[in-house]
């Protein structure tokens, strides 16, 4: 005993030393940018005009005012919460599949997060000739029997919807291993005991596995949401902000006013709009998350 007391102040000591590099990584890449960021939304600069070198909260009120911003923030929540809603769906039904239904087959595992493997641009790639109805496989298959599918990326909701298709295919392995995670935390006895009593399984999905998984699926909500924000390789490849402004959500606005108005200030005002909206979302899904846990 006396021994171990005496190496526990040495190991303690040298694991404060390995959280160096770390802490170096972190405050270089994401402190430091992120100060300079807010820096720079409290300036005026600009890539063409001049800059007077004074900071204030100006673009902060123009975005208060600023029409193509507040339609951004309805198109970012739609594509945001319809993604969420659609990922967390189909992530957990193939995850209480694979866990439940069918634990023998776990080569399906690897073969369902194939999707969450690719990169974005391919994805946004892949998709974009999925829709695109002169490249489409599904549009020559139901040309054959006279179906005419209606062109996703040319009207207004179409668009929102085919990239919500793209994202959800794209993320829902995600969903799947957390939750396939959380699954195999919860004792089987309890699906035992209720099978005894003379329970469905549906019953015990809905009334035990369900409720368990509670925590776990508000986190991986939380997880997806904040990663929804940053839809840009999807709507950059598949849409382009169209048609008209429809998919212009707020990171794509961000882009067009820094490298196509020349706007960095602005743009960098919108990035900041979207790291603190990110926060409070994190700060209050965090506190929910807690109560369910103590409870």
């Amino acid at each position: 005993m006396q021994s171990y007391q005496g190496v526990q102040p040495v190991f303690q000591k040298n694991y404060n030393k390995m959280l160096y590099p770390a802490v170096f990584a972190v405050g270089v890449f994401a402190i430091v940018p992120l100060l300079g960021m807010f820096a720079l939304s409290l300036t005026d600069f600009h890539l063409i005009k001049s800059w007077d070198r004074e900071f204030g909260l100006a673009n902060f009120i123009r975005l208060t005012q600023d029409r193509r911003f507040i339609s951004s923030i309805s198109v970012m929540l739609m594509l945001s919460v319809f993604g969420v809603i659609f990922q967390v769906v189909l992530g957990t039904l193939i995850a209480v599949g694979l866990e439940k239904i069918v634990p023998r087959w776990r080569f399906l595992r690897g073969i369902f997060v194939v999707p969450f493997v690719v990169p974005a641009v391919a994805v946004a790639l892949i998709w974009l000739s999925l829709f695109t109805p002169t490249l489409s496989p599904i549009n020559a298959f139901f040309d054959i029997f006279g179906i005419t599918v209606p062109a996703f990326l040319t009207t207004e909701y179409g668009a929102i919807g085919a990239i919500v298709i793209a994202d959800t295919w794209a993320s829902y392995p995600f969903v799947m291993l957390l939750i396939l995670a959380a699954l195999q935390g919860i004792s089987s006895d309890l699906d035992e005991a209720a099978s005894i009593d003379g329970a469905t399984k549906m019953q015990i999905f809905w009334r035990i596995t369900l409720p368990l998984l509670k925590p776990a699926l508000l986190m991986v909500a939380l997880f997806r949401f904040i990663e929804t924000l940053k839809h840009f390789p999807l709507i950059f490849v598949m849409t382009n902000g169209g048609p008209g402004r429809s998919t212009q959500a707020t990171n794509y606005y961000a882009y067009i006013q820094t490298f196509q108005s020349s706007n960095v200030s602005y743009g960098a005002a919108i990035a900041v709009f979207l790291f603190v909206f990110a926060a409070v979302i994190s700060f209050y899904v965090a506190k929910a998350n807690a109560r369910l846990t103590d409870a």
